[in-house]
């Protein structure tokens, strides 16, 4: 009797990569893409400068959606060409430096025992496609960005995937993959991958988030070690 299929879920930035990836991306771009690429934005620290002093910045899932908003007009193929580059320089800058070790030998070890390693990311498919592949990850439910005659709209496809949105996109994963997900595992870092940890049948947090681990000692959740991220601890979690 062949054994079911069980799935491990991770979220990505500041659980496996030890920066924010729409952040750094974002950072590269500017500093890379030709200018008529870019869509909205004069510089990056402009860009960091409209997020900061964004009415509803508090709103995480408000503003992931101006994130991506700065993507309007942006050639889809040109940002999927461009992250390949992005990581790339990553790898050589910082090597190993760049994963988080105790998320990054639980998604192995998972692997090595069977599990399906599946992202669920609010960063979006362009930008991780290069990072899953590295780590060899099976699946990737991440933000999907509207494309219009190539071109970004600067709209997210639903479902958004932050918050009840990580738990719905991988609800219908499992039910698509004929999953039960009490016998599933996920692992994240912030207060708001608490829909999606709850929904499966045990669950890990990387160190960082004081509302989240609180979550996990009372729910007897490992909570796994984390190191300092790479890029500035002040930039806004979208």
């Amino acid at each position: 009797m062949q054994p079911k299929p069980r799935a491990a879920f991770f979220d990505i930035d500041n659980t496996l990569l030890n920066l924010k990836s729409m952040f750094s991306f974002q950072e590269y771009f500017y500093a890379h893409a030709p200018q008529q690429w870019r869509g909205r934005g004069d510089s990056y620290a402009h860009f960091v400068e409209l997020l900061h002093s964004y009415p509803q910045r508090d709103d995480r899932l408000a503003l992931n959606r101006f994130f991506y908003e700065s993507y309007e007009g942006r050639r889809q193929a040109d940002v999927s060409a461009l992250a390949e580059r992005w990581f790339a320089s990553l790898l050589q800058q910082h090597g190993g430096r760049l994963w988080l070790p105790a998320a990054l030998d639980l998604a192995r070890r998972l692997k090595a025992r069977g599990y399906l390693l599946v992202a669920v990311s609010g960063s979006c498919h362009e930008i991780l496609t290069p990072v899953l592949r590295h780590l060899a990850f099976d699946h990737c439910l991440a933000t999907r960005l509207e494309v219009q005659h190539g071109l970004y709209t600067g709209k997210i496809l639903p479902p958004q995937v932050i918050g009840n949105g990580k738990a719905q996109a991988l609800l219908e994963y499992a039910r698509s993959h004929s999953l039960e997900l009490q016998h599933c595992v996920a692992c994240g870092d912030h207060i708001t991958d608490l829909p999606m940890l709850e929904a499966v049948g045990m669950s890990y947090v990387v160190a960082g988030d004081s509302a989240l681990e609180q979550v996990a000692r009372i729910r007897n959740w490992p909570v796994l070690d984390a190191m300092n991220a790479l890029h500035a601890a002040d930039l806004a979690h979208a």
